[in-house]
């Protein structure tokens, strides 16, 4: 019996397609373990993307918290001279955190016991532990003047700058000078002033004038010229470093007794800018709200005004936490900032609303200031990124917040 041997018949398409999907299997295969690597590495940047948005809502929590405990300090103390603190309470809890505030007593500053050294802090816990994951402390004084009636002082400080034509100045006086008719109306205790800044272009030296020192007499405080920059006699102090005009007034003392501020007889220090100054710069004399350290040393210590300035928002601080006016023999005094802005290029804005202090309704971004004592990053901030061309509606609804919540309560 014969075997009859069979043989399978390839042909060459065949066996290129067997080859073909052998090739793609093995490079799938080799490719395999890096995608895993990689599908790895993008969840983990996803979740920490997620942990780092949870902890900063942590930290806003707790900044918040920190400061609606010096705001509470603040108003018990009014109500009774023996208040001297307050035990960590819980401010409000969700099903995923609590957020708590306590007021530590520091200490009195004076004999009678009229002021004194507080801490706020601000704590969030997740549900169910017992160490916060975060928490927040501000320093501060509280003042109790009950029985004799607040005295506020608003200083509205004017940007002189080249940028500002004599038109955009025009206006931002038309504006300033409605918001000061508007204080004194509404505040029959307040006193104002108008200063305005400049830096000369060639010789770097930072300056201000207090054009108006503090009264109440509408006639006054609205009768006034422009000092530097386009229009005036000065018109070389074309640039606008606001930290160091405000440097430059702290070191030559114009709060103390006698001297052109004179803070005697205030319980509250209010601050209303209007600029167009960019946020930083060192690239160019000497136009900034901000002082970076990259700016050329020739702006600052050698130049006509022959000082230093403290770093980012350190002079803006100093006035915030009172240590400017403890240093010319006013102690206990704090002072807040309202921010206009026609500058709304790059970080400007973020920079301005940093300066600004919480309250108004700015809620977009907010540069990093560690040391500002009314809080980093808290939000919403009194910042206007507005034009001039606006008019002052918006301006005489931020200074209506002040004077309700500030003043009056």
């Amino acid at each position: 019996m014969s075997r009859i041997a069979t043989q399978t018949k390839h042909t060459p398409g065949a066996i290129t397609r067997k080859q073909e999907n052998g090739f793609i299997l093995a490079t799938l295969m080799a490719f395999l373990p890096l995608l895993v690597i990689l599908s790895t590495i993008v969840v983990g940047v996803g979740i920490q993307a997620h942990e780092t948005s949870v902890l900063q809502q942590y930290k806003q929590q707790a900044q918040l918290a920190s400061t609606s405990a010096m705001d509470f300090a603040k108003e018990q103390y009014e109500l009774d001279i023996d208040y001297m603190g307050t035990a960590e309470t819980t401010l409000y809890s969700t099903d995923l955190y609590t957020v708590t505030y306590e007021v530590v007593h520091k200490g009195f500053t004076n004999e009678v016991n009229t002021q004194q050294d507080i801490q706020g802090v601000g704590r969030v816990y997740k549900t169910g532990a017992l160490t916060p994951i975060y928490t927040r402390e501000i320093q501060g004084k509280v003042t109790h003047s009950a029985g004799s009636s607040a005295s506020v002082r608003f200083v509205f400080i004017i940007d002189n700058s080249g940028s500002m034509s004599v038109s955009e100045w025009l206006d931002s006086k038309n504006t300033v000078d409605v918001a000061i008719n508007y204080v004194i109306d509404n505040v029959p205790s307040a006193k104002v002033a108008v200063v305005q800044y400049g830096t000369n272009h060639y010789s770097r030296e930072h300056k201000y004038d207090v054009t108006v020192q503090f009264t109440n007499d509408k006639a006054t405080a609205t009768t006034w010229d422009r000092r530097y920059g386009p229009g005036s006699s000065s018109y070389y102090d074309l640039q606008d470093h606001l930290a160091a005009s405000l440097a430059r007034m702290r070191l030559e003392s114009v709060y103390g007794p006698g001297d052109e501020l004179d803070l005697a007889g205030a319980t509250d220090v209010q601050y209303v800018m209007f600029t167009d100054a960019t946020g930083e710069n060192d690239s160019w004399c000497c136009s900034s709200l901000k002082k970076i350290s990259t700016e050329p040393s020739s702006w600052h210590n050698n130049n006509a005004s022959g000082f230093s300035i403290e770093e980012d928002y350190g002079e803006y601080n100093l006035l915030k936490d009172g240590t400017v006016f403890d240093e010319d023999g006013y102690s206990g005094l704090t002072s807040q900032f309202s921010v206009l802005s026609i500058n709304q290029t790059g970080t400007t804005p973020a920079i301005s609303a940093a300066i600004a202090s919480p309250g108004g309704e700015w809620a977009g971004a907010v540069d990093s200031n560690p040391d500002d004592p009314e809080g980093d990053g808290l939000v919403p901030r009194r910042f206007i990124s507005t034009t001039l061309a606006a008019g002052p509606d918006e301006i005489l609804s931020l200074l209506d917040e002040i004077i309700e919540e500030e003043i009056n309560f």
